[in-house]
């Protein structure tokens, strides 16, 4: 029997570990795939669902497929004609959408240059033509910053609504800059530019499994400057402050969190299906005026449990289904050390750094009852006391 376009919305709704209180997954797929062949209100329908539009961005659709990361993608090429397949991913690749992780457009870029982008070819072409660049904070600008003699200051809106605007504004420009990386790279067939790899890019490329990725994708500028208030500019790294910092962000609220999940899938590019738990996040604080890019690549089913911070300085790299602390028990991963010579003025710590990469491979876990520091340069060439978790040598 055929769904009405509200039960087929019903049955799209649940999450991956909320399918089966509603159907079993075999039906459930028939039945989604029965309706998008046949009818058109339905494909309508699928199509916000791969714009990862609510109530839908939590979709058990977007669980894994049976030969590809997204069950979503599968059931469109199933269940689509070659021009609808192709409108979809176009719309996809194009959709100025915060929500969509950078991931899932990167596979749907990849499926449409095989098809062809056909008629999108200049929508395309209209995208990487259009397109402005984000600016990066200059050196004689960071100096002239305030500063309390250790952090450097800048100005925070005063109300919740000035700060989620601050986050709202710099997803949508990450979106813009993601979609036309991708645009130029459908145009170009797919040819992505050559890059050096090593550890670190491997865990990436080997985790993210598509052709239009590069390992540089995930490389943060932490210097970008986005809109602040007043007509000034704050940089990406001050941005990760304030969500760590301000209290708003730590709770489940259905205005806030949302916001905040479309800030990490779009800045940072977070993968679909990771996790960022309540209090828990990503900083990067300049030690002077460095604020070097670094690493920063969550796949997906990759947990950063409540309470855990990553501190960025020297880059992570968290592979599909790690699972890093959780239970709000108090975490940080260190991804540098401070160095000072003999001699030298204890203060002078601050400017001389080691950093490193922390990986954390496919189905890891650092364990919740690890509280405290994990010094990730102290396992350089060592062992950690915890499979699958390692210290990766910052490239030079």
């Amino acid at each position: 029997m055929t769904r009405s376009i509200e039960d087929l919305s019903t049955l799209l709704r649940p999450a991956k570990d909320m399918l089966p209180e509603v159907s079993d997954r075999a039906t459930a797929v028939a039945e989604v795939t029965s309706q998008i062949k046949n009818d058109d209100a339905a494909r309508a329908l699928f199509t916000k669902v791969c714009r990862f539009e609510t109530p839908f961005t939590a979709s058990w659709v977007h669980g894994p497929g049976d030969d590809s990361p997204y069950l979503s993608l599968e059931l469109a090429a199933a269940s689509l004609d070659d021009d609808r397949y192709r409108a979809l991913l176009a719309e996809v690749v194009l959709s100025t959408s915060t929500s969509i992780p950078y991931d899932y457009r990167a596979l749907a870029a990849e499926r449409l240059v095989r098809i062809g982008a056909g008629e999108f070819t200049g929508a395309l072409q209209e995208v990487v033509d259009s397109y402005t660049p984000l600016p990066n904070r200059s050196l004689q600008a960071k100096i002239a910053v305030p500063t309390d003699g250790i952090d450097h200051l800048f100005d925070i809106p005063e109300t919740v609504t000035g700060r989620l605007n601050l986050l709202i504004a710099a997803s949508r420009a990450k979106t813009l800059e993601s979609r036309h990386m991708l645009a130029v790279r459908v145009l170009a067939n797919g040819v992505v530019p050559a890059e050096p790899v090593g550890d670190a890019e491997r865990l990436i490329l080997e985790d993210v499994r598509t052709t239009m990725v590069a390992p540089s994708d995930y490389l943060v500028p932490w210097d970008q400057e986005f809109p602040g208030e007043n007509g000034t500019n704050l940089t990406l790294a001050e941005l990760v402050r304030i969500t760590l910092m301000c209290g708003e962000y730590g709770l489940p609220d259905t205005t806030v969190r949302p916001i905040l999940v479309d800030f990490y899938r779009s800045v940072l590019r977070t993968c679909g299906r990771s996790i960022i738990g309540l209090a828990a996040g990503v900083f990067h604080v300049e030690h002077g005026t460095l604020a070097t890019p670094s690493y920063y690549y969550q796949g997906r089913d990759a947990i950063l449990g409540k309470g855990c911070v990553i501190d960025c300085v020297g880059g992570a790299v968290l592979q599909e289904g790690s699972f890093l602390g959780g239970g709000y028990m108090p975490i940080l991963i260190h991804t540098h050390k401070h160095i000072r010579k003999g001699g030298q003025a204890a203060a002078s710590e601050r400017k001389q750094i080691l950093p490193c990469i922390f990986a954390a491979e496919a189905g890891a876990r650092y364990p919740m009852g690890a509280i405290g520091l994990f010094e990730t340069v102290d396992y350089l060439g060592k062992e950690t006391p915890y499979p699958g978790i390692r210290a990766i040598p910052h490239a030079k």
